[in-house]
């Protein structure tokens, strides 16, 4: 909201990240925790996930790039910046406090 309404922030882009890199395993288990429930994360194997997103009408090109990136992930996805705070003067929030204000869309109604 601040990069929206404050001064100084007409045509400048930024990179926003939490405060933490966080594994998809580890994802998983934070949304365990925070709706008390153990979740299981089955990784696909690429064939696999080719074979789910073709069936789901995934173009090639997309399938590709999708794959390239899980197998060879940008620096940029591993690195923490401090971006939010600067912009907005608070920290970033955790995945585990996003989790955990969001249960609700996790629990089955």
């Amino acid at each position: 909201m601040a990069a929206l309404i404050g001064d100084g922030h007409a045509r400048k882009t930024y990179t926003l990240t939490g405060p933490e890199v966080l594994t998809v395993f580890d994802k998983v288990r934070i949304l365990g925790e925070a709706i008390g429930r153990d979740i299981q994360f089955f990784e696909l194997t690429e064939d696999q996930a080719r074979e789910r997103m073709r069936e789901q009408g995934a173009p090639e090109d997309a399938i590709d790039f999708v794959l390239g990136w899980y197998a060879n992930p940008p620096k940029s996805a591993y690195t923490v910046v401090p971006t939010v705070e600067q912009v907005t003067g608070r920290p970033a929030r955790t995945f585990a406090q996003w989790a955990s204000e969001h249960v609700p869309y996790f629990k089955k109604t």
